[in-house]
């Protein structure tokens, strides 16, 4: 018994341990990436970047609010998930998503990719009578900047690697 009350008491000790996030002024930074796509046109790119866009985003009916083939230029509005890391933050940005626009610019053996206006949205929920509107906000706690950050990097990463892997294959 000792031994549990012993853990109990240790355990309340270390929550104070838990380091505070750190808040800043600054909003996210966009990303800009430019893909080397050796031996494609833009044509080529601008319909692989529509594809792209369609697997992996819900619907890229919803995604895509601008595409000009002659200028090679798509620009859409996306969200990810909020990339929570660790039981607390889970639990209070778990369900947020995260809020970007994406512009991709195709020229021959090139593309760049653009993402910018980075925000958060809560989830709109009622907890212990207190009504939670879900409201967009700006990211401005350093840590979620960072792995935010790094999450849509991955995601133009996908773009790189779905873009390269993709070939017109019209002998089935």
């Amino acid at each position: 018994m000792k031994k549990v009350l012993m853990a109990g008491f240790l355990g309340f000790g270390l929550v104070g341990c838990v380091s505070m996030p750190t808040p800043t002024d600054k909003p996210m930074t966009d990303i800009v990436e430019v893909v080397d796509v050796g031996g494609k046109t833009k044509d080529q790119l601008f319909e692989q970047s529509k594809v792209w866009i369609a697997r992996s985003f819900k619907s890229a009916n919803n995604v895509i609010q601008y595409q000009d083939k002659a200028s090679g230029r798509i620009i859409g509005k996306g969200n990810i998930p909020f990339p929570c890391s660790g039981f607390i933050d889970c639990g209070a940005f778990g369900k947020d998503k995260v809020n970007f626009t994406i512009q991709i610019d195709t020229k021959d053996n090139k593309a760049r990719v653009f993402i910018s206006d980075i925000t958060a949205t809560s989830l709109t929920y009622v907890q212990g009578g207190i009504n939670n509107i879900g409201q967009e906000r700006p990211i401005l706690i350093l840590e979620h900047q960072q792995r935010i950050d790094a999450k849509l990097k991955e995601v133009v990463q996908q773009y790189k690697t779905d873009v390269v892997k993709q070939q017109v294959d019209n002998n089935w």
